[in-house]
């Protein structure tokens, strides 16, 4: 897969089999894994002592979350891809936001279920080998989604 941003101001996404669009499917599989329920809940737990957040924020949190994940599913699976599973995918820079969402529930949902942060010191190829598979790949994914977006902040994001 290979990543870059365009002349327009958007960020294309060169997807080179079928490997590389399940990789970008599960940006919503994870984001929509989030253990002990929804991130719009768990923010509310953060605000427990103001009545108002639960009936007024919490609600449109949700909705932002799930239309964030929805609208990436959408993009991902509507992409164009030829018979041998390649395509491209293009971020414009006024779906940014939507899609830098949907990916940090991902990173978030995928730190909450693995602990990613306790694993940073024994990251490289070599400790890769000999970690759980499902594990492995959570850390990669990670590590994608979080260069997803830094490219994203430092080239189409304002």
């Amino acid at each position: 897969m290979r990543v870059a941003p365009t002349l327009d101001k958007s960020l294309r996404i060169d997807a080179e089999s079928a490997t590389d669009w399940l990789v970008l499917e599960m940006i919503c599989t994870d984001a929509s894994q989030m253990p002990d329920g929804p991130l719009a809940d768990k923010l509310a737990n953060y605000m427990a002592a103001d009545e108002d957040w639960n009936e007024l924020i919490t609600p449109e949190l949700s909705d932002q979350f799930n239309e964030q994940v929805r609208h990436v599913s959408r993009a991902i699976s509507t992409a164009e891809k030829d018979s041998k599973l390649t395509g491209s995918l293009f971020i414009k820079a006024a779906d940014a936001d939507i899609w830098f969402g949907a990916i940090n529930q991902a990173r978030l949902s995928l730190e909450e279920r693995h602990d990613i942060s306790k694993h940073e010191d024994e990251i490289n190829e070599d400790a890769l080998e000999y970690e759980d598979p499902s594990l492995k790949a959570a850390i990669i994914r990670y590590h994608f989604y979080t260069s997803l977006q830094s490219i994203m902040l430092d080239y189409i994001l304002d």
